[in-house]
């Protein structure tokens, strides 16, 4: 329940065969790297669309769906593409985004992740500089918020542990602010790593055995591509989850504070429509979120036996029951 707001290049004409399409010099392409769902990647195409950049017409769109891209597997992406003459990358994700930046310093990247200014990605936010620009979408600004939430929702609440993507190499970005929150807010952190769905289980049994008594989960698209899964993990070991995905709440997560993410995915078509049609990465200014959204599940808050706030009610842009 939302409770408060927060050219087409060339057409082809129908006498062409998609495969004709698919040949033709003057349909650019895009390759998608990255940790990314189905979901952002349909997000992303619409966004493509409203831009008049149809896939199949007047765009031809390469990459799949990938729930914990290692850097190997993004750098053979990465070659694999640039072998195929694409046009320009869409990165989703730190690591996906330093090894494009790695692998070419001449096609044109546009990269949504957390920092791309403290991931070392670009220069600046008002001049990216070289052949990356994008959506820095600041989830860990909000990491203090996150656990005061936390400490909203659960009385008493001592310890807190912290998931994060060991394979990310940017996830200190992340983890460290959420700690320099917890110290501030005297609660204790244990920082517990994950590089893969498969682990979420034994990271709660860890959370579990080190007397956690909420999970905070940094800033990665893992944690949003898994959040079904974490969701679920949550309500079986009768703990409290705050993710920075808007996403969280609307699977099951208890509580979510961040930007739109799936919003930041349509908006970052915006870059690829300028750069298609002949700016430079370097002109364009990296964006940030205008806003942060506050999500509850009041369902998974009864679950947990957790009674939330009415002024917490009051501040949330969505509250599902």
């Amino acid at each position: 329940m939302r409770r408060r707001e927060f050219m087409s290049l060339v057409t082809a004409t129908a006498i062409w065969p998609i495969a004709a399409i698919a040949q033709s010099k003057a349909i650019a392409k895009i390759a998608i790297i990255g940790s990314l769902n189905q979901t952002a990647i349909n997000v992303f195409k619409d966004g493509l669309r409203e831009f008049g950049f149809v896939e199949g017409e007047t765009i031809i769109i390469l990459g799949s769906p990938a729930s914990a891209a290692s850097p190997e597997e993004v750098s053979k992406s990465v070659s694999n593409f640039i072998s195929q003459k694409i046009d320009l990358i869409f990165a989703s994700g730190a690591v996906a985004g330093r090894t494009a930046k790695a692998a070419t310093s001449t096609l044109p990247i546009v990269c949504l992740t957390g920092d791309l200014v403290g991931a070392g990605l670009v220069q600046s936010l008002a001049s990216p500089g070289g052949n990356i620009t994008g959506i820095s979408i600041l989830t860990a600004e909000a990491s203090a918020k996150r656990l005061e939430l936390l400490k909203l929702l659960i009385p008493g609440l001592e310890r807190v542990a912290a998931f994060y993507n060991v394979a990310d190499p940017t996830a200190g970005l992340s983890l460290k602010p959420t700690e320099a929150a917890a110290k501030e807010l005297q609660l204790t952190v244990e920082a517990l790593g994950v590089r893969g769905e498969s682990d979420f289980r034994n990271a709660f049994a860890a959370a579990i055995a080190a007397r956690a008594q909420a999970i905070a989960l940094t800033s990665n698209p893992l944690f949003d591509i898994a959040g079904s899964q974490i969701a679920e993990l949550a309500l079986q070991n009768k703990l409290a989850t705050i993710s920075f995905a808007d996403s969280f709440p609307k699977v099951g997560g208890l509580v979510s504070y961040g930007p739109n993410i799936m919003g930041s995915y349509r908006r970052a078509a915006y870059f690829v429509s300028r750069i298609l049609r002949g700016d430079k990465p370097e002109n364009l200014p990296v964006e940030q979120p205008a806003k942060y959204n506050l999500g509850i599940n009041l369902n998974t808050a009864r679950a947990l036996d957790i009674s939330v706030p009415k002024g917490l009610l009051a501040f949330a842009d969505e509250v599902i029951e």
